[in-house]
């Protein structure tokens, strides 16, 4: 069984009336209920997830339908506090005009060229 797990966020989900990602409350409850080790890599669009202040709503038509009381950047701080370690790509925050005061504290920082060194320090990988 795979203790240390990876899990790779590369593109958001936009079709959603989910204030957040899906795969990111699933693998919050993974990292708070399980007993294993787990990583999150943030990568390509996926690295807006890191932003902090955001605040998402759903809406329709201009219309507010659904205010939500969390966003991904919360829900990744969440992971961190209960033990996982949050990896962003660099270039790919670079490439999308992130700047590295914009994201929540905590985040690791890599360059693309070490992704292979991360996947293989863990035992299994999923990406969404």
């Amino acid at each position: 069984m795979a203790n240390r797990v990876l899990v790779v966020f590369e593109k958001p989900i936009f079709l959603s009336f989910e204030p957040v990602d899906p795969h990111v409350f699933a693998t919050a409850l993974g990292v708070a209920d399980t007993s294993l080790e787990i990583s999150v890599l943030l990568k390509d669009s996926g690295v807006h997830y890191a932003v902090s202040g955001q605040q998402p709503s759903v809406r329709i038509l201009g219309q507010e339908i659904q205010e939500a009381d969390t966003s991904p950047a919360q829900l990744l701080a969440f992971m961190q506090e209960h033990g996982a370690r949050i990896h962003i790509v660099e270039e790919d925050l670079v490439a999308r005009g992130v700047a590295p005061g914009d994201l929540i504290d905590g985040i690791e920082r890599i360059a693309e060229g070490d992704l292979a060194r991360l996947v293989k320090e863990n035992d299994s990988v999923i990406v969404w």
